[in-house]
């Protein structure tokens, strides 16, 4: 996917244009960019997925919007001959713990994510009510330890400051996750953690403690070895907006996502007041029946 503005081939979170928008420094998002030598982004993207190589070129007619997704998000907005385009990323629209949030620009032609926009069955909860039973998941097993999967991009750093804000928890996390949340630090947000293998955390671990550990990982059969090797009840949960649909072998799981759920995905398009509409990373040919009746010039679902 891509769009042309002043002549330039602008490749949405791709490396084949003349310069690369990337959304976020997920790497399904960024495979092959760190061959692209001009790129647009914001200035944590850039620092979370390494693309400091790169030259963070200004064009003329286009914008960041913040998309609300993991720290340092972006949606891409070109306006060019009276006609604007927007290529979302991955969004969401409910504030985050970092307060990030999407913004629904109006325009005239859209390319959607549509990670959710299958079933109109995705409606996540409030994130409020998520990070309070997160909390009380936290208290309520006091004598046991407990390990939380999450992705160590983006929700390792959500799930850190909701234990911490939420829970008094500073918890233990891999060395990749401290590495990653070392550069939102950076960028102005305290994130109390204990790095697996320092001597503070094999101090912390002697007693009950709260671990982060990558999705891979948080399996009940993982929580047994735990167990084992620490000679304390462990439990383990998994934090992903696919808890709301899909049984996890764990003892728990909060569906707590980083994207926008069908009736926000809904809610996008109408505020867009979009004419043209294509999604990407799903099928989103189920929420455009809830526009049938719409005035829509042209709508398009593609896969």
């Amino acid at each position: 996917m891509h769009f042309v503005c002043n002549g330039l081939k602008i490749a949405l979170d791709n490396p084949n244009g003349d310069v690369s928008f990337v959304s976020h420094a997920h790497s399904d998002h960024t495979s092959g960019i760190k061959k692209q030598n001009r790129i647009i982004a914001s200035e944590e993207t850039i620092a979370l997925a390494d693309l400091n190589h790169a030259e963070n070129v200004s064009i003329s007619g286009v914008k960041l919007l913040d998309a609300g997704h993991i720290f340092g998000s972006r949606q891409l907005f070109i306006e060019e001959d009276g006609q604007s385009s927007v290529y979302t990323g991955d969004i969401s629209l409910k504030k985050n713990i970092f307060g990030g949030k999407a913004e629904i620009p109006q325009c005239d032609r859209l390319f959607m994510e549509a990670t959710y926009a299958a079933d109109p069955i995705y409606r996540f909860p409030a994130h409020e009510d998520i990070y309070s039973n997160i909390a009380k998941w936290v208290s309520d097993n006091e004598n046991s330890n407990l390990i939380i999967g999450v992705y160590e991009m983006g929700k390792a750093q959500e799930m850190i400051k909701i234990l911490n804000e939420y829970a008094s928890v500073a918890p233990v996390v891999t060395e990749k996750t401290e590495a990653l949340s070392c550069v939102v630090e950076k960028f102005g947000h305290k994130l109390d953690r204990i790095v697996v293998g320092s001597d503070e955390a094999e101090e912390i671990m002697k007693k009950r403690f709260v671990a982060l550990v990558p999705m891979r990982r948080a399996k009940i059969y993982f929580a047994r070895k735990m167990a084992e090797a620490f000679e304390r009840d462990t439990l383990c949960a998994v934090a992903t907006g696919w808890a709301l649909t899909y049984r996890f072998n764990t003892d728990a799981s909060f569906p707590l996502s980083d994207h926008a759920d069908f009736y926000e995905l809904k809610q996008y398009i109408e505020e867009s007041e979009a004419k043209e509409i294509e999604f990407f990373a799903g099928d989103g040919s189920r929420l455009l029946n809830e526009f049938k009746k719409s005035d829509f010039a042209k709508l398009c679902a593609v896969s």
